[in-house]
């Protein structure tokens, strides 16, 4: 047997070497493109490069204006079916809110919404306070604005002012006094009494105020309809007589006292300065006091109490709660303005009437004096000015500033020097009374 030398080295180069003779049919790509790009100049695979960063550059740009293009489309689209979903929702059912105007009373303050109770000059009513005879009045728990004074023999009596309420019957009406006049002419009231001192009846003629005289009127009993003046089958003359306030602007209209188109009307006074509701932590002590002498005679005598749950104060006349023989209602006032006017008295040559005093007070209604305001439960040092018959009454305070006023009734407490006087008592408590 022939040996046979086996060399694992001779196997492996026989094996390449037999590889290395093989000639391929289908040369790779990457040796064709080898190939070519190896035998490109320096320059030409510059411009190689640089034509395929150029390309790829532009297919991202293609690639990323298509994505935004199909973005903003979208979004376009989204929105326009969020929108046409809303549309076409129900809309909720709205509730328009009325506003309801107001206009303020330029005499207390208080806003009303009916304009035409304005429209229309102050009413000016006298009525007596005769004790015990012409207690309890009807009307005065209505009025904006009340003036209290002295007249003969230590009696006092008021002037009620109205404009936005109209109450259909006040009293008991008495007659005219000067000073009377004065005031009422100087909010552009109509005057209403019932006879007059001698003094009174020529004031009213050389200051043709607008007047109502009751005595000129054939007065039925109250217990009719349609009257402006009437007389109380319930009390004694003169202490029965009264009013319907609604009658008299009517009847003062038909007379040709006054015209829509008149300047003087309601609306144009020139209102005093009011505030907004004060919070309950800046009103005063509850049971502040105000005591108020107007002469010798005990029955009149005032006392304003001070109730700060309602911020009001509430009257007693005589030592007597006051109330309105109407409709029961407490007598009370949202500001109280005690005042002094300078006067005197004089003889009283009489006129025909039942007054039965022989002096009258005369009293300078113009000029300027000392006031003290009472609202919120707090006092005020103050002055009242008025420069004429015709101008309204003002108030400042000892800085000279325009008395700031609650809205809501005004009650004038008026003094001569000579026999009046008054007292304060601030409250201690916060309790009600």
């Amino acid at each position: 047997m022939q040996e046979v030398n086996f060399n694992a080295k001779d196997l492996v180069d026989q094996k390449e070497s037999s590889l290395e003779n093989l000639s391929p049919t289908v040369p790779p790509k990457q040796s064709k493109f080898r190939t070519w790009y190896n035998n490109l100049s320096s320059t030409q695979k510059t411009v190689f490069f640089a034509t395929v960063m150029v390309g790829i550059a532009f297919i991202l740009g293609v690639i990323t204006f298509a994505w935004i293009l199909i973005r903003t489309n979208f979004i376009k689209t989204h929105n326009t079916i969020t929108s046409t979903k809303v549309s076409t929702k129900i809309p909720p059912k709205t509730t328009t809110k009325k506003v309801t105007k107001e206009y303020q009373d330029p005499l207390d303050g208080v806003y009303v919404t009916n304009q035409s109770t304005l429209q229309k000059p102050p009413l000016a009513v006298m009525i007596e306070n005769y004790y015990p005879d012409a207690r309890p009045q009807m009307g005065l728990d209505e009025a904006d604005l009340v003036y209290e004074n002295q007249v003969e023999g230590g009696i006092t009596r008021f002037m009620a002012v109205f404009l936005a309420n109209s109450p259909t019957m006040v009293g008991p009406i008495r007659s005219a006094r000067e000073y009377y006049i004065s005031w009422a002419l100087g909010i552009g009231a109509i005057y209403a009494h019932w006879g007059g001192n001698i003094y009174a009846l020529q004031e009213l003629q050389n200051t043709n105020i607008p007047s109502i005289d009751g005595i000129d009127f054939n007065a039925p009993d109250c217990s009719t309809s349609g009257y402006i003046f009437c007389r109380s089958s319930q009390r004694l003359a003169p202490h029965n007589a009264y009013g319907n306030t609604v009658n008299m602007w009517s009847y003062a209209q038909s007379q040709g006292l006054y015209s829509a188109s008149d300047a003087q009307l309601g609306s144009n006074i020139t209102p005093y300065k009011f505030a907004k509701t004060p919070k309950q932590s800046l009103l005063g002590a509850n049971g502040s006091t105000i005591n108020i002498t107007f002469s010798a005679n005990p029955d009149y005598n005032v006392q304003w109490v001070y109730d700060q749950s309602n911020n009001n104060y509430i009257r007693y006349n005589g030592g007597t709660l006051q109330y309105d023989a109407l409709n029961n209602q407490e007598v009370v006032a949202k500001n109280v303005v005690v005042m002094y006017v300078s006067g005197s008295e004089s003889s009283y040559p009489g006129d025909g009437t039942t007054e039965p005093y022989s002096l009258i007070w005369i009293l300078n209604t113009t000029g300027s004096g000392k006031a003290t305001i009472f609202n919120n439960g707090q006092e005020i040092q103050g002055t009242w000015t008025k420069s004429s018959d015709t101008s309204r009454m003002t108030f400042t305070d000892s800085n000279g500033n325009p008395i700031t006023f609650q809205r809501g009734t005004i009650w004038f407490e008026i003094l001569q020097p000579q026999t009046g006087s008054f007292t304060y008592t601030p409250g201690t408590t916060s309790t009600n009374i």
